[in-house]
This record gives structure tokens, sequence and C-alpha cells, in this order.
């Protein structure tokens, strides 16, 4: 397998979606995202997300897509942070909005992104609304159905 030598035997799983993925330790990331494009020929980052598991330790699941062009194969890459982690941005000119994004919609910092702000919401917006602590229903949102609810006819 192209994966060994770079990644532990017990990192590498293959859930039911058949994606290949490999979980990294924060501290690791920026070093393994670096192999994992120049040495393993993953050059084409796709996707950076993230999952709350607000019951984790490290609760945000920091969820990297990449693709071999060479191979045609497919490679996710999970590590874990409770709200802080290096920005790939440097590296990976793409993942600069993903990163951007997952700021303003979780809150997670990037340290080292050359320009970190929110890129969805208002400067003023108070909070983050991806995150499983934000309240549910707190802003109505404009539908002809809701109209009537809220008293906007």
């Amino acid at each position: 397998m192209v994966l060994d030598g770079v990644f532990a035997a017990d990192a590498i799983s293959l859930p039911a979606d058949g994606i290949t993925t490999v979980s990294v330790p924060l501290a690791e990331l920026s070093n393994k995202i670096s192999r994992v494009r120049d040495d393993l020929g993953y050059s084409r980052f796709v996707d950076l997300t993230a999952v709350d598991r607000l019951r984790r330790q490290d609760r945000f699941e920091l969820v990297y897509l990449f693709y071999s062009l060479d191979r045609h194969e497919w490679l996710r890459v999970k590590s874990w942070t409770d709200g802080e982690a290096p920005s790939i941005t440097p590296s990976v000119p793409a993942a600069n909005w993903y990163e951007r994004e997952l700021f303003d919609l979780f809150g997670i910092q990037f340290h080292g992104h050359p320009g970190l702000a929110r890129i969805m919401l208002p400067d003023t917006w108070q909070g983050h609304p991806l995150r499983r602590t934000e309240p549910l229903g707190s802003e109505p949102v404009d539908f002809t159905v809701t109209r009537k609810v809220y008293g906007h006819d």
C-alpha cells in the first residue's frame, strides 16, 4: 500500500464509503499533509470540513480530503482539536477559504493563516452557528411559509 512508511498501520482505516482514511495527531498535521501531497502524490486538495463532537476532549474533528490524479484515488486525513490548529494555507493555498469558513462557523483558530476573518457571517455576528452549543432557532428564516408565523405579512 502506498501509505506504508508514512502512517502507522493502526492509523489507516477503510470506512464504508471506500475512501481510505488516516488519523493524524494534531502536532503532526502539517508535516503529514506535506507528505501526503509531495511524497504520496495526492496533489489535489478537495475539501476541508469539521464535525463538532461535543462530548470528546478534542471536540472538533477536522476532515481533509485529497485526490491523486495519477492513481485516481481519494484520501481522507482526520485530526482532532479543542479549537486551535495549524493552518495548511502556507503549503496548500487552496485551503484559505475553507479555514476561514471553519473559523467563521465553528470558531476554530488556524495559526499561521494569512488573513483569518469571517467569510460568511457579518463581522458583528456573535457566536459560531455550527457549534453544538449554539442555541437552535435563535434567528427566524424568512420564507413565504413562515411569514405568517412570525408576523411578516
